[in-house]
Parts: structure tokens; sequence; C-alpha cells
């Protein structure tokens, strides 16, 4: 599940040496202007005020201003958006976007109930705007159809990829093979991916809705509770009720 798992500002800057990270990373040129530069044989990106840079993990980069730059910036863990290329995006008028990281800086860096939900709300707003604005929607359309049907459906243990599938005058192969070369996982992936997702949500909440694991696995769109463990942990890496137990910031730090 994607989570901001830090977020910083710079006050006027010139330079930032080479370095990378673990994680994608989110630079908002708050004031004057600069250059990234890119040492994988990638072209520089020249950005100004209210421009936001999307650098991918483990990316060496260096960042330069003759006259000096301020920004927010911030790493975001376990997103796997469509492009793969570090990229330029502005934001609009009203400065949504400016305006949604402002919020998230406080809220990041301030103690408050219900912290760790608010990132996660946070993280997903972030994460949608920016895919928005980067205007990288470019799937097929037979790949769009299956990732919003289960978007739509994927808490309905009824729910069928076989019959999505039947949708199409395409084989089944075929448009599985397209999923995976436009989304990067298969259509199952797409799939455990989101229950999940949803699943930690609620768990992260677990002591407010006091829900039991096994009805949060219905929820979830799994009918068996014990499968439902067994793909949370191939996940995450830990069952349900060990997720339960992680302090609040350790889960903001997990990879």
């Amino acid at each position: 599940m994607p989570i901001i798992n830090y977020i910083g500002k710079n006050m006027k800057t010139y330079n930032v040496s080479r370095h990378q990270h673990d994680y994608w990373e989110i630079i908002y040129c708050t004031g004057g202007d600069g250059k990234i530069e890119f040492f994988d044989g990638n072209p520089p990106i020249e950005y100004s005020r209210n421009q936001i840079v999307i650098i991918p993990p483990h990316t060496l980069h260096a960042n330069s201003s003759e006259s000096g730059f301020r920004n927010i910036y911030l790493t975001i863990a376990n997103w796997t958006p469509s492009f793969k290329k570090a990229l330029l995006v502005s934001d609009n008028s009203q400065k949504d976007i400016y305006n949604v990281l402002n919020l998230c800086y406080r809220y990041f860096n301030t103690e408050t109930r219900n912290q760790a939900n608010i990132i996660l709300s946070f993280t997903e707003l972030v994460i949608n705007i920016l895919t928005a604005f980067a205007g990288t929607n470019n799937c097929s359309r037979q790949v769009e159809i299956i990732a919003s049907a289960i978007v739509e459906n994927f808490s309905d243990p009824t729910f069928s990829l076989d019959d999505v599938y039947k949708t199409f005058a395409l084989s089944k192969d075929y448009i599985r093979r397209q999923f995976i070369k436009e989304k990067g996982i298969s259509p199952l992936q797409f799939l455990n991916n989101t229950r999940i997702a949803f699943a930690q949500k609620l768990l992260l909440s677990k002591n407010v809705n006091n829900y039991k694991i096994y009805e949060i696995a219905e929820m979830c769109g799994f009918s068996d509770q014990l499968y439902f463990s067994r793909v949370f942990k191939k996940i995450t890496g830990i069952s349900p009720k060990e997720y339960t137990c992680i302090p609040k910031a350790d889960k903001y730090n997990s990879d």
C-alpha cells in the first residue's frame, strides 16, 4: 500500500549533491528555479516555481540552481505508478498540489489523533492528483475496463476475473499479457493488492471500528479467512494480527 514516509522543506538552497532514494521522490518547487541532473543517461529536467519533479527509486540525481530554490519534498513507499521515468508536472492556477502538500507536511510533522489514517488519506490524494496532472492515463481500453471492474467489485467474494475476460473478443492470455505490460502486474495481483490495501486501512483503525479479522477478510472480498491471511502475509510480509501490533511510526516506514 503506498504511504508517504517522509516529507520536509528546503529553504533557499543552491545545490543538493548527487544522491538516490529507495522510494519515489516528489519535489515541489515553491520558489526560484533549478535543474535536476541524472546520471543514468537521461536528460536533465529544468523546473521553476509551482512545478513538480517526480523521480523513481534508485535514480542517482543532483539538484542545482544559480539563483537558489525552495521546495517541499517527500518520498512515497510502495507506489507503482504507470510511468517509470522521471517527469515534470505543473500545478494548476489554484495551486491544488501545493495546498495538499502543505497540509500533508503539517499533519506529518505534528502529533495528532488518527495521524496514521490521515497520512494514508493524504497519500492516496497526492498520488491520484499527480497521476491526473501527469496525464498518464494511457492504458488500452480493455486494461482500463479490467482495472475499473476490480476497483468497483473487489469487496465482492463472488467477483470473477474470468467473467470480465469473457466480455472481450480477445483471448484471456492476450488480455492478461497486455495488462501486465501496461500495469506491471497481473490482473490477479492487481485484485489482491487492491483487497489487501483496503484491509490495511481497516486494520489500522481496528481499535476504533472493533472489526474482527474474519469480518475484515469478508469486507475485502475473501470468503476464507485462512486464504486472506496467506495473501496478506505474501504481500506485506506479516500476518494481519501482526500488522495490528506494529507501532504507528513503523507503518509509515514499511517497505
